[in-house]
């Protein structure tokens, strides 16, 4: 029975092993920007701060509308009381009890009013606040996104690139052992593989920089995100007039908009200061009853046959009004009161004063705040838009840059093929292409990048942004950074090297003995 069972126990471990190997070998499942900005509304640490501060500054305006109504309270109050005389006499002892209700209603108080209308700034300015933390939300993204695809482009690149230095090394060594180069062939492609390894390791580094931060955002690793798909248009700003975004930028800017609330509010603030002066008319109302109770007065009296009042002989002839008062000692009484307040500052030692001015040098501040944000609005609109258009020349440069270096590339490697051209010739071409596919990409990026901050300028980033700059992702890798030209079949090596020579121009090959 074991003898049968093993066989089936040892496939079974083969195929776990065999299964966790193709499941370890699989690539990171790539993330859109969609999927992560989803994410990021319920994690982002900034956001939640940013939604928490408009909840609380939300309660501003019930806080100031409070003192507008009317103010109601109530107070309650017992005790007992035991009073000896001494001499004899036995002590007296109750309870008594009341409360007080009262009732206040503001009539004229003009710096609430103000208060109010500074409730309402308030709300406004937190709404303002948490639409720009979600706003900046999607620009903290967008650049996290694109900076961690950068890298992540700049690392396969790395890697590339030291493969394709890796078969020249190895060419280079085979082309020496045969006698066809000499060692320098070697050396140099030696030197770059080298280099390409450190290249490769920083690229590493980099990229794990970038993928921590883009989980600060998110709340969670990640580890692949979606490439820019090919052929993906890159949208130019609408409309073209940069003065008109520039405009828009000093009116409707998040931040000039809060500053013009902090404006607002500093002037009611002044008003409110000067209302100081003004007298306050309140009306008050109340309700207040109080009971006091006393016991043993009478036990005491009638210890005396029948009471202070009865006449005995035995006390002294003050001694039964004595008793006659402390046997009516409990009583109760209830007061109601309504009337109006008025309340005249006369002099306040000079600080309703002092605060006037206080209030007006705020808003000068606020003023010169506000247009200090106007400019930095303008600016951020002008520097983003040059941003867009510049890179989208820059885009259409680097794309014939790209192209120049692979025709280079593929010229080399034919020339290096018929003899007209050394190892490092077809290294330097490989860097060149290589250095412009990368700055190809990343110039694509910055103009992404510029798009949104630019909408953002004037306050129009919205979700919809997100939505249609992830339709111009794709997580399919069609390897255009990576690839790299073959070099163009050689019919004949005589007749290639004879035709190449006239085209690329002769590159003297030393023809002394090979070796050092």
């Amino acid at each position: 029975m074991k003898r049968q069972r093993a066989p089936a126990l040892a496939s079974a471990l083969a195929l776990a092993c065999g299964l966790a190997y193709v499941f370890h070998a699989l690539p990171a499942q790539a993330v859109g920007l969609s999927q992560l900005y989803d994410e990021a509304l319920s994690n982002d640490a900034q956001l939640q701060s940013a939604r928490a501060a408009l909840a609380a500054n939300s309660e501003e305006l019930p806080l100031a509308r409070a003192k507008l109504l009317p103010q109601l309270s109530a107070s309650l109050n017992g005790s007992r009381q035991n009073t000896d005389f001494g001499g004899g006499f036995p002590a007296s002892y109750g309870n008594s009890y009341g409360y007080v209700i009262s009732l206040t209603q503001p009539l004229i108080h003009v710096d609430s009013w103000y208060g109010y209308a500074q409730g309402k700034l308030a709300v406004a300015s937190a709404q303002a606040s948490f639409a720009q933390a979600r706003q900046d939300l999607i620009v903290r993204l967008g650049q996290a996104y694109f900076d961690a695809l950068a890298a992540q482009d700049s690392l396969a690149i790395s890697r590339s690139q030291k493969a394709s230095i890796a078969q020249q090394l190895e060419s280079a060594k085979r082309s020496f052992e045969v006698g066809n180069t000499t060692i320098t062939d070697t050396n140099e492609a030696q030197a770059k593989y080298d280099q390409a390894i450190s290249q490769e390791i920083a690229a590493q580094n980099d990229l794990a920089v970038k993928l921590a931060g883009l989980q600060q955002i998110v709340g969670h690793p990640v580890e692949h995100v979606d490439g820019l798909a090919a052929g993906a248009p890159l949208p130019p700003p609408v409309p073209a007039d940069i003065n008109q975004w520039v405009d828009a930028a000093s009116d409707a800017n998040y931040q000039v908009v809060l500053k013009q609330i902090a404006l607002d509010n500093a002037q009611r603030e002044t008003s409110k200061a000067k209302a100081g002066h003004l007298p306050t008319v309140d009306l008050v109302a109340s309700r207040s009853h109080s009971s006091l109770g006393a016991a043993g007065a009478g036990n005491f009296g009638g210890n005396f046959g029948g009471g202070f009042g009865s006449g005995a002989n035995t006390l002294s002839s003050g001694t039964p009004a004595l008793a006659a008062e402390l046997g009516n000692f409990g009583s109760s009484y209830t007061n109601s009161t309504i009337g109006v307040q008025v309340t005249i500052p006369l002099f306040a030692g000079g600080a309703t004063q002092s605060r006037v001015r206080q209030t007006l040098a705020l808003e000068d501040q606020a003023a010169a705040d506000l247009d200090t944000a106007r400019r930095n609005a303008a600016l951020s609109a002008r520097q983003a838009f040059l941003g867009v258009v510049s890179g989208l020349a820059q885009v259409r440069a680097l794309q014939t840059a790209e192209q120049s270096a692979r025709t280079s590339l593929e010229s080399n490697l034919l020339g290096y093929q018929v003899g007209v051209r050394i190892n490092i010739d077809v290294l330097n071409a490989q860097d060149q292409l290589f250095s412009a596919r990368r700055d190809l990409a990343k110039a694509r990026y910055d103009t992404l990048i510029n798009s949104l901050k630019l909408k953002a300028a004037t306050a129009n980033l919205t979700d919809q942004d997100v939505l249609q700059l992830s339709t111009l992702l794709s997580p399919v890798d069609d390897g255009a950074l990576t690839a790299l030209p073959q070099a163009p079949t050689v019919p004949h090596p005589g007749v290639a090297a004879k035709g190449a020579a006239g085209k690329l121009g002769r590159r003297s090959v030393p023809n002394t003995p090979t070796g050092r």
